[in-house]
């Protein structure tokens, strides 16, 4: 999307809006990243390396398994930025495994990453939020879907879809709006690093999309009041249609899969090419 074209949907410019992001370091993180500078944010990321190669934004270091760490991070943030305008969680992770086969430290870090560091740094910066800010949290279908294999993440993501809906009731006094995101899979780094640990052949009903298609949406997210978005109409209806009835769930998995192991074969051709 060029700049003009967001120009046209927004109605205002983004020039020198403040804009805290984590995950910046990720496929998704990167590209959206790149498009917010293009539109002029000044881009905080928060990083667990002190040199980070992304020309034109400020790397605080923190890691979003330490609480301590999230705390120093958000002092440093407000310290360089006392007003923020955005806040945008993109952090994730993932280790696909069987309830009875988990590590204590896989469930700690994935609970960290995906719930409690982005309650954690909101409940951190949301002082320093101008009214009219906005604070967007990249969620995953995930949030309205259980993954069986990936209960974890599965868990992590339906508190942080709560915890989004009552932080938007609290917040509408302020102006601040709270938007969540459910991409279907995108073609990053994580993705492959999840089905080679087992991940859901569910994320190849559709073909991953690339990150920037993510980033495009994410940004235009930041700019408008939708409360939740999804990759489109069908995702949104057909995963609260599974999540009121557990019948249609259970008859709609066995055609699921054959879709799924389809379209993870046509990815793996693809990827193959290139």
């Amino acid at each position: 999307m060029e700049k003009s074209d967001l120009n046209d949907s927004t109605g205002k410019p983004a020039t020198g809006r403040v804009a805290v992001v984590t995950g910046a370091t990720g496929g998704i993180g990167q590209a959206l990243v790149r498009r917010m500078i293009g539109r002029g944010y000044q881009v905080i990321i928060l990083s667990r390396q002190a040199q980070v190669d992304m020309p034109g934004v400020l790397p605080v270091m923190c890691d979003l398994t330490d609480m301590d760490s999230i705390c120093k991070a958000a002092q440093a943030i407000i310290q360089h930025a006392p007003r923020l305008d955005v806040i945008v969680h993109c952090a994730g992770i993932i280790t696909p495994r069987p309830v009875g086969q988990l590590g204590t430290q896989e469930i700690a870090d994935q609970i960290a990453v995906d719930l409690i560091a982005p309650i954690e740094l909101t409940n951190a910066l949301l002082p320093a939020m101008r009214g009219g800010g906005h604070i967007v949290f990249v969620n995953s279908m995930a949030a309205v879907f259980p993954l069986a294999g990936s209960s974890v993440y599965t868990a992590a993501k339906f508190g942080l879809r709560g915890f989004a809906r009552a932080l938007e009731q609290e917040l509408r006094p302020r102006r601040i709006r709270v938007s969540s995101i459910y991409p279907a899979s995108v073609n990053t780094p994580m993705l492959r690093h999840e089905m080679d640990a087992g991940g859901s052949i569910y994320n190849f009903i559709d073909q991953p999309q690339e990150p920037d298609v993510t980033a495009q949406r994410i940004l235009e997210c930041c700019e408008r009041g939708s409360r939740e978005i999804f990759s489109s109409v069908f995702d949104k209806l057909f995963t609260h249609a599974c999540l009121a009835s557990q019948g249609l769930l259970n008859l709609s998995l066995p055609v699921m899969k054959i879709l799924g192991r389809m379209g993870y074969r046509t990815y793996r051709r693809r990827s193959s090419r290139t």
